[in-house]
């Protein structure tokens, strides 16, 4: 380690200035102190900005494992209850299973299609958020629905 001679120097020149300029030793002296601590300071201080963190960017797939991850997390908020994100998501795959069967969550008789619990879970709007079985049950319904519309699906009659 090399001796740094600035900080002393700043202390000399502090304290001489201030002892010509009539103050007293002691003040001088603090003075001195002052200018070597700022001195020290801005010797140690590095000007260039700190290199950030190199993300990574993964290539995510549809339904692949990070998304399952990232929906786990946003699932139960502070209160037990489903976050904004997994309810979210839950109304995006709701409308691709409803669409896939020429049906949409705004339809007149919708509710008769999904049940009352499920409809006020897609709908719902207002605090407070649905629990994670409101949410369970309503993928179980969507799921019972089926991922493709069959020939002899009616569409005025409640899933099987």
């Amino acid at each position: 380690m090399r001796w740094d001679w600035r900080p002393p120097l700043g202390f000399v020149i502090g304290a001489v200035t201030c002892l010509a300029g009539g103050l007293t030793a002691a003040s001088s002296g603090l003075v001195g102190l002052l200018v070597a601590a700022v001195v020290l300071l801005l010797t140690r201080l590095d000007g260039a900005p700190d290199p950030g963190w190199e993300r990574r960017h993964y290539d995510r797939r549809h339904g692949a494992r990070g998304e399952v991850q990232d929906l786990a997390w946003a699932m139960v908020g502070r209160d037990g209850r489903v976050g904004e994100r997994a309810l979210r998501q839950l109304r995006d795959v709701a409308r691709s299973r409803l669409a896939r069967h020429g049906r949409a969550i705004d339809d007149a008789d919708i509710e008769q299609v999904l049940g009352a619990r499920a409809h006020r879970t897609l709908t719902r709007t207002r605090s407070p958020l649905p629990s994670v079985a409101d949410l369970r049950h309503t993928l179980d319904v969507l799921d019972r629905l089926g991922p493709r519309r069959t020939p002899t699906d009616d569409p005025g009659s409640p899933p099987s």
